[in-house]
Protein backbone atom coordinates (compact mmCIF):
# COMPACT_ATOMS: atom_id res chain seq x y z
CA UNK A 1 0.00 0.00 0.00
CA UNK A 2 1.05 3.77 -0.89
CA UNK A 3 -0.24 6.94 -0.01
CA UNK A 4 0.33 10.24 -0.92
CA UNK A 5 0.20 13.33 1.31
CA UNK A 6 -2.31 14.99 -1.76
CA UNK A 7 -5.07 11.90 -0.67
CA UNK A 8 -3.83 9.12 -3.40
CA UNK A 9 -3.60 5.86 -2.27
CA UNK A 10 -2.52 2.36 -4.09
CA UNK A 11 -3.32 -1.26 -3.02
CA UNK A 12 -1.28 -4.00 -4.52
CA UNK A 13 -2.44 -7.60 -4.88
CA UNK A 14 -0.55 -9.27 -6.84
CA UNK A 15 -1.32 -9.06 -10.68
CA UNK A 16 -3.63 -6.72 -9.68
CA UNK A 17 -3.55 -2.66 -8.44
CA UNK A 18 -6.25 -0.19 -7.41
CA UNK A 19 -5.21 3.71 -7.44
CA UNK A 20 -7.84 6.47 -6.02
CA UNK A 21 -7.39 9.63 -6.72
CA UNK A 22 -9.78 11.73 -4.76
CA UNK A 23 -8.97 15.08 -6.87
CA UNK A 24 -10.17 13.41 -9.99
CA UNK A 25 -12.81 11.40 -8.75
CA UNK A 26 -11.93 8.08 -10.05
CA UNK A 27 -10.60 4.84 -9.51
CA UNK A 28 -8.35 3.08 -11.62
CA UNK A 29 -8.05 -0.47 -11.94
CA UNK A 30 -4.89 -2.45 -13.25
CA UNK A 31 -4.36 -5.75 -14.48
CA UNK A 32 -0.76 -6.71 -14.81
CA UNK A 33 -1.09 -9.84 -16.83
CA UNK A 34 -3.62 -8.91 -19.23
CA UNK A 35 -1.63 -5.05 -19.40
CA UNK A 36 -4.96 -3.14 -19.25
CA UNK A 37 -6.37 -0.24 -17.34
CA UNK A 38 -10.67 0.17 -16.86
CA UNK A 39 -11.51 3.50 -15.00
CA UNK A 40 -14.46 3.79 -12.10
CA UNK A 41 -15.84 7.06 -11.76
CA UNK A 42 -16.03 7.56 -7.60
CA UNK A 43 -19.81 8.08 -6.97
CA UNK A 44 -20.19 11.49 -5.53
CA UNK A 45 -20.50 11.88 -1.37
CA UNK A 46 -17.94 9.23 -1.20
CA UNK A 47 -14.53 9.91 -0.09
CA UNK A 48 -10.78 7.97 -0.39
CA UNK A 49 -10.76 5.31 2.16
CA UNK A 50 -9.08 5.77 5.17
CA UNK A 51 -6.66 3.52 6.65
CA UNK A 52 -7.27 2.27 10.18
CA UNK A 53 -5.50 0.70 12.53
CA UNK A 54 -7.48 -2.61 12.98
CA UNK A 55 -8.89 -2.74 16.54
CA UNK A 56 -7.96 -7.00 17.08
CA UNK A 57 -6.07 -7.97 13.85
CA UNK A 58 -5.96 -11.56 13.63
CA UNK A 59 -8.90 -12.56 16.29
CA UNK A 60 -9.48 -16.61 15.99
CA UNK A 61 -13.41 -16.73 15.30
CA UNK A 62 -15.13 -17.47 18.26
CA UNK A 63 -18.89 -18.48 19.40
CA UNK A 64 -21.30 -15.68 19.80
CA UNK A 65 -21.95 -15.36 23.06
CA UNK A 66 -25.83 -14.18 24.34
CA UNK A 67 -24.24 -10.90 25.98
CA UNK A 68 -21.25 -9.20 24.77
CA UNK A 69 -18.88 -8.28 27.60
CA UNK A 70 -17.79 -4.91 27.28
CA UNK A 71 -14.01 -4.27 26.43
CA UNK A 72 -11.88 -2.12 28.48
CA UNK A 73 -9.41 0.29 26.14
CA UNK A 74 -6.14 1.49 28.16
CA UNK A 75 -3.88 4.16 26.53
CA UNK A 76 -0.24 2.48 26.11
CA UNK A 77 1.21 5.88 25.76
CA UNK A 78 3.95 6.56 22.61
CA UNK A 79 7.09 4.91 22.74
CA UNK A 80 9.73 3.77 19.83
CA UNK A 81 9.34 0.86 18.14
CA UNK A 82 12.24 -0.18 15.04
CA UNK A 83 12.86 3.32 15.17
CA UNK A 84 9.77 4.53 14.75
CA UNK A 85 7.50 6.35 17.15
CA UNK A 86 4.10 4.30 17.99
CA UNK A 87 1.70 5.42 19.84
CA UNK A 88 -0.33 2.09 21.77
CA UNK A 89 -3.41 0.97 22.55
CA UNK A 90 -4.51 -2.18 24.64
CA UNK A 91 -7.80 -3.81 24.41
CA UNK A 92 -9.23 -6.56 27.14
CA UNK A 93 -11.72 -8.41 25.97
CA UNK A 94 -13.27 -10.39 29.64
CA UNK A 95 -13.59 -14.15 29.47
CA UNK A 96 -16.76 -15.46 28.12
CA UNK A 97 -18.86 -17.15 31.02
CA UNK A 98 -18.52 -20.41 31.88
CA UNK A 99 -20.53 -23.12 30.98
CA UNK A 100 -22.94 -24.50 33.14
CA UNK A 101 -22.03 -27.50 34.98
CA UNK A 102 -23.73 -31.37 33.91
CA UNK A 103 -26.56 -31.91 36.27
CA UNK A 104 -26.25 -34.45 38.91
CA UNK A 105 -26.79 -38.04 37.78
CA UNK A 106 -30.10 -39.49 39.87
CA UNK A 107 -29.48 -41.55 42.73
CA UNK A 108 -29.00 -45.33 41.74
CA UNK A 109 -31.98 -47.55 42.92
CA UNK A 110 -31.67 -49.65 46.08
CA UNK A 111 -29.69 -52.97 45.78
CA UNK A 112 -31.09 -56.35 46.31
CA UNK A 113 -31.38 -57.94 49.71
CA UNK A 114 -28.89 -60.77 50.13
CA UNK A 115 -30.87 -63.93 50.23
CA UNK A 116 -33.41 -62.59 48.64
CA UNK A 117 -34.68 -64.54 45.27
CA UNK A 118 -33.53 -62.87 42.24
CA UNK A 119 -36.63 -61.15 39.82
CA UNK A 120 -36.56 -62.89 36.67
CA UNK A 121 -36.22 -60.54 33.77
CA UNK A 122 -35.63 -57.24 36.40
CA UNK A 123 -32.45 -54.79 35.19
CA UNK A 124 -29.41 -54.71 36.55
CA UNK A 125 -28.41 -52.27 38.84
CA UNK A 126 -26.39 -49.40 37.18
CA UNK A 127 -22.63 -48.44 39.04
CA UNK A 128 -22.34 -44.87 40.08
CA UNK A 129 -21.39 -42.58 37.36
CA UNK A 130 -17.93 -40.88 36.90
CA UNK A 131 -17.57 -37.35 38.01
CA UNK A 132 -17.06 -35.29 34.95
CA UNK A 133 -13.50 -33.10 34.80
CA UNK A 134 -14.08 -29.50 36.25
CA UNK A 135 -13.13 -27.12 33.06
CA UNK A 136 -10.54 -24.71 33.03
CA UNK A 137 -11.42 -20.81 33.63
CA UNK A 138 -11.57 -18.94 30.47
CA UNK A 139 -8.89 -16.24 30.19
CA UNK A 140 -9.35 -13.00 29.09
CA UNK A 141 -7.77 -11.65 25.58
CA UNK A 142 -5.61 -8.84 25.74
CA UNK A 143 -4.56 -7.14 22.76
CA UNK A 144 -2.02 -4.44 21.65
CA UNK A 145 -1.44 -2.45 18.82
CA UNK A 146 0.64 -0.08 18.13
CA UNK A 147 0.12 2.57 15.43
CA UNK A 148 2.76 5.33 13.65
CA UNK A 149 2.24 8.37 14.75
CA UNK A 150 3.00 9.72 10.91
CA UNK A 151 2.09 6.77 8.84
CA UNK A 152 -1.12 5.77 10.94
CA UNK A 153 -0.38 2.17 10.13
CA UNK A 154 0.13 -0.39 12.84
CA UNK A 155 3.92 -1.22 13.66
CA UNK A 156 3.33 -4.03 16.57
CA UNK A 157 0.23 -6.13 17.39
CA UNK A 158 0.34 -8.38 19.98
CA UNK A 159 -2.40 -10.57 21.38
CA UNK A 160 -2.99 -13.03 23.63
CA UNK A 161 -5.49 -15.31 24.93
CA UNK A 162 -5.96 -18.92 26.02
CA UNK A 163 -4.95 -19.90 22.68
CA UNK A 164 -1.50 -18.29 23.64
CA UNK A 165 0.45 -15.48 21.73
CA UNK A 166 -0.35 -14.15 18.38
CA UNK A 167 2.72 -11.10 17.15
CA UNK A 168 2.43 -9.09 13.75
CA UNK A 169 5.07 -6.87 12.79
CA UNK A 170 5.57 -4.27 9.75
CA UNK A 171 8.86 -4.50 8.59
CA UNK A 172 8.60 -2.85 5.09
CA UNK A 173 7.22 0.62 6.42
CA UNK A 174 9.17 3.58 4.62
CA UNK A 175 8.24 7.06 5.46
CA UNK A 176 8.62 10.07 2.89
CA UNK A 177 6.29 10.60 -0.53
CA UNK A 178 6.19 7.96 -2.87
CA UNK A 179 7.29 8.83 -6.45
CA UNK A 180 4.87 10.07 -8.83
CA UNK A 181 4.52 7.34 -11.03
CA UNK A 182 3.49 4.64 -8.26
CA UNK A 183 -0.02 6.61 -9.31
CA UNK A 184 0.00 6.86 -12.86
CA UNK A 185 -0.90 4.45 -15.34
CA UNK A 186 2.21 2.12 -16.48
CA UNK A 187 3.50 2.59 -20.22
CA UNK A 188 1.62 -0.04 -22.80
CA UNK A 189 -1.36 -0.49 -20.84
CA UNK A 190 -4.56 -0.57 -23.10
CA UNK A 191 -7.62 1.23 -21.88
CA UNK A 192 -10.22 -0.67 -21.45
CA UNK A 193 -14.15 -0.22 -20.78
CA UNK A 194 -16.19 -1.78 -17.84
CA UNK A 195 -17.67 -5.35 -18.33
CA UNK A 196 -21.06 -4.87 -19.78
CA UNK A 197 -23.76 -6.03 -17.36
CA UNK A 198 -25.35 -9.16 -18.82
CA UNK A 199 -28.58 -9.09 -20.59
CA UNK A 200 -31.16 -9.83 -19.11
CA UNK A 201 -32.73 -13.29 -19.78
CA UNK A 202 -35.87 -13.14 -22.72
CA UNK A 203 -38.98 -13.50 -21.75
CA UNK A 204 -40.53 -16.91 -22.33
CA UNK A 205 -42.78 -17.03 -25.58
CA UNK A 206 -46.10 -17.57 -25.29
CA UNK A 207 -47.50 -21.46 -25.44
CA UNK A 208 -49.30 -21.54 -28.73
CA UNK A 209 -52.59 -22.34 -28.72
CA UNK A 210 -53.82 -26.16 -28.24
CA UNK A 211 -55.01 -28.13 -31.06
CA UNK A 212 -58.20 -28.56 -31.24
CA UNK A 213 -59.24 -32.37 -31.19
CA UNK A 214 -60.16 -33.78 -34.48
CA UNK A 215 -63.75 -34.48 -34.78
CA UNK A 216 -65.03 -38.12 -34.62
CA UNK A 217 -65.93 -39.36 -38.09
CA UNK A 218 -69.34 -40.81 -38.91
CA UNK A 219 -69.32 -44.10 -38.27
CA UNK A 220 -69.43 -46.53 -41.60
CA UNK A 221 -72.38 -48.77 -42.01
CA UNK A 222 -72.12 -52.25 -41.29
CA UNK A 223 -71.95 -54.34 -44.89
CA UNK A 224 -75.19 -56.35 -44.70
CA UNK A 225 -74.48 -60.03 -44.42
CA UNK A 226 -73.99 -61.82 -47.23
CA UNK A 227 -76.87 -64.31 -48.27
CA UNK A 228 -76.38 -67.96 -47.68
CA UNK A 229 -75.39 -69.95 -51.27
CA UNK A 230 -78.22 -72.38 -52.11
CA UNK A 231 -77.27 -76.04 -50.65
CA UNK A 232 -76.32 -77.70 -54.74
CA UNK A 233 -78.63 -80.50 -55.88
CA UNK A 234 -77.84 -83.39 -55.46
CA UNK A 235 -76.51 -85.89 -58.29
CA UNK A 236 -79.19 -88.56 -59.26
CA UNK A 237 -77.77 -91.90 -58.81
CA UNK A 238 -75.97 -93.80 -61.78
CA UNK A 239 -78.47 -95.72 -63.26
CA UNK A 240 -76.93 -99.31 -63.50
CA UNK A 241 -75.58 -100.70 -66.66
CA UNK A 242 -77.66 -103.29 -68.34
CA UNK A 243 -75.88 -106.79 -67.80
CA UNK A 244 -74.09 -108.25 -70.87
CA UNK A 245 -75.86 -110.59 -72.77
CA UNK A 246 -74.01 -113.86 -72.99
CA UNK A 247 -72.61 -115.30 -75.75
CA UNK A 248 -74.68 -118.14 -77.80
CA UNK A 249 -72.37 -121.23 -77.79
CA UNK A 250 -70.87 -122.56 -81.46
CA UNK A 251 -72.77 -125.11 -82.48
CA UNK A 252 -70.98 -128.09 -82.88
CA UNK A 253 -68.89 -129.28 -85.54
CA UNK A 254 -69.89 -133.25 -87.21
CA UNK A 255 -67.69 -135.38 -89.24
CA UNK A 256 -69.47 -136.98 -92.57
Amino acid sequence: MARSATGQMRFDYGPTSVITNPASGETLLLDHVKMEVRSIPTPPGLTAPQVKPPSVPGMPGAPTPPAVPATSVKDLGIKMVQGVEVQGKQYTLPPLAAPKPPSAPGMPGAPAVPGAPAIPGAPAIPGAPAIPAVPKPPQPMIAETWVSTKLQMPVLSRITGSFGQQMCFCKNTVAGEPPPSTFQIPPGYKQVGLPSAPAPPAPPAMPGAPTPPALPSMPSMPAAPAMPAAPAMPKPPAMPSAPAMPTPPKPPKFGF
